[in-house]
């Protein structure tokens, strides 16, 4: 049997497949080649500069560049800090559908806890996982609270912010992490309390792993205080992160303590259900 690779090079390319489908009333020319352009991905080495995606599609540059900015926007696609991308988890949630027998994935591994711990805190509980530089909301649970935190499924965030971003970072070896801090100075400042200094942020990073979990205080959201956890896989690799949040006027010092406490656990509890699921 023929693996995918071959598959993949063996199919039309993206051009081709636009131009037998122009005689059929009921496709959306863009949509397809927007889906074209993610099955790029599909082929080795799995990430792309915007050059490389126009000689691989034979896309003019400006439908590509909408193409790709499409697929970003919707949560498939995230921009590496080299400017390639690369795909994002949110397309293991499109193959789990495919798998028989289905496995679980982690926000259906990780449901009960999330529930628990919206349930105890009282505050919004966002599951991330990592993707290159960036972490993904794969999950979440919303306040019961009127005033609260929103992060919308998809919504990205570069790691060196925010309470799961950075709670990962925390977590990474040194050959990966050494070059996200080397260029903090190209990465966003969310607000006006964003780390983007090395020396602070290393310090910030050294607190995290000495105390079980992260605080985010306004970095990310200039309203927002929150804390956030590493999960690990069953070889000991952060690869996703848990996060308890909500208004800056809600939560003090002594609640992002008892916070912290709570996704601390929570988090053990995820990584323990994903070391018995691998």
């Amino acid at each position: 049997m023929r693996d995918a690779e071959q598959l993949i090079d063996e199919a039309p390319g993206t051009t081709e497949a636009l131009e037998s489908s122009a005689k059929n009333p009921y496709v959306i020319n863009s949509a397809l080649r927007t889906l074209e352009v993610l099955k790029t991905f599909a082929a080795k080495p799995h990430r792309f500069a915007l050059a490389d995606l126009a000689n691989r599609t034979g896309l003019e540059k400006n439908q590509l560049y909408r193409s790709v900015k499409t697929l970003e926007t919707a949560g498939y696609l995230v921009a590496a800090v080299d400017g390639r991308y690369e795909l994002t988890p949110l397309l293991h949630s499109l193959s789990v559908a495919t798998a028989w027998p289905r496995q679980q994935s982690l926000p259906v591994l990780a449901a009960g806890v999330l529930d628990d711990l919206a349930k105890r805190s009282g505050e919004s509980v966002n599951l991330f996982v990592r993707t290159g530089d960036h972490a993904i909301c794969v999950d979440r649970r919303e306040s019961s609270h009127m005033v609260r935190l929103a992060s919308p499924l998809g919504s990205t965030v570069s790691l060196h912010a925010g309470a799961v971003p950075k709670a990962i970072l925390a977590h990474l070896p040194a050959a990966e992490l050494d070059p996200i801090i080397a260029g903090l100075s190209q990465l966003p400042a969310y607000t006006t309390r964003t780390v983007l200094d090395a020396a602070e942020l290393r310090r910030e990073l050294e607190a995290t792993r000495a105390r079980g979990y992260s605080i985010s205080d306004e970095d990310y959201d200039s309203s927002a205080r929150g804390v956030g956890a590493a999960i690990f896989d069953d070889r000991g690799r952060v690869v996703a992160g848990v996060s308890v949040g909500g208004p800056s006027f809600r939560v003090d010092d002594e609640t992002l303590d008892e916070l912290g406490q709570l996704v601390t656990r929570g988090a053990k509890e995820i990584s323990d259900l994903l070391h018995r699921a691998g």
